[in-house]
């Protein structure tokens, strides 16, 4: 396993040193160590870089300055035999969670620079923020750009000892999962779990349980999670988004999403919840 120190930050000054830590993409893979997990230093990754390329300061890791930066695939023999590239989702299952957090953290920062570029207001090229906070700024309007969060819930419906899990059109490996939706202009997450809940499989909820959270970078997306009292109605599936839905029983699951995620979190909390329920029973 291994352990993690992480101090986030915006601005560093001078030149990067060689033993900086660099969180590096080819597209939306992400180059790391497969045995040890290890991110690669600058001196390792330095030559698979454009020379224009940019440099974006993340904060301390391991008590070494840390980066991102997207390297140019034309460059990518330039790079050590020992690491190689992995779909960031994979990060997911990685031994430490804060893994999959750093490298979703580079991601959603590289994602915004490269669609920040120009102002969408006046088309100007944008700039760095002046006070070296994580903005774009436009010289000729003002206009300014931080990192675009999207909130989004995700919940699952609780049925006495079964819970509503749904397999989505994309989930072509057969997988199902918790119910989930973004949040729109005016909503509380609340609001959005029950417009979501109905608009995906037309049921009903009540007792709505915030749980916990999670970055989710694909591409820049917070995870809002919660468990919800299923309080009526028949399963109507939203035909262009769910190819089925189902309550299931806690112990008799179907597969579900890998340790890690949100998702996860939330199914094994309601089996745990599910399990110190019955055995209450039991002992009486």
């Amino acid at each position: 396993t291994v352990s993690i120190s992480f101090n986030p930050g915006h601005h560093f000054a001078g030149h990067i040193p060689y033993e900086a830590v660099v969180i590096a993409f080819r597209g939306n893979d992400v180059l790391i160590h497969a045995d040890t997990f290890a991110w690669p230093q600058y001196v390792q990754v330095i030559a698979a870089t454009a020379m224009d390329a940019d440099w974006h300061y993340l904060g301390e890791f391991q008590e070494q300055p840390c980066f991102a930066v997207q390297l140019d695939a034309s460059l990518s023999a330039q790079l050590p035999v020992e690491f190689s590239f992995v779909p960031l989702r994979q990060l997911v299952i990685a031994p430490e969670p804060q893994l999959f957090q750093l490298a979703g953290r580079a991601a959603q920062i590289l994602e915004w620079a490269k669609t920040h570029r120009y102002c969408g207001r006046c088309g100007t090229p944008m700039r760095g923020h002046g006070l070296n906070e994580r903005a774009r700024v436009c010289p000729s309007c003002g206009h300014s750009c931080y990192p675009r969060i999207n909130p989004c819930v995700i919940v699952v419906v609780v049925r006495g000892d079964e819970l509503l899990l749904a397999r989505a059109h994309r989930f072509t490996n057969g997988m199902f999962s918790a119910l989930a939706g973004f949040m729109e202009a005016g909503e509380s997450a609340e609001e959005t779990l029950i417009r979501e809940v109905r608009e995906e499989v037309g049921v009903e909820v009540s007792n709505i349980r915030y749980v916990t959270s999670q970055p989710w970078p694909f591409p820049s997306n917070l995870m809002l999670g919660f468990i919800a009292d299923y309080a009526g109605g028949d399963i109507k599936l939203q035909d262009d988004e769910i190819a089925e839905a189902a309550f299931y029983r806690f112990d008799q699951l179907p597969f579900v999403p890998p340790v890690g995620s949100i998702a996860r979190h939330l199914i094994e909390q309601v089996g745990r919840e599910r399990e110190v329920f019955h055995q209450q029973l039991s002992s009486e």
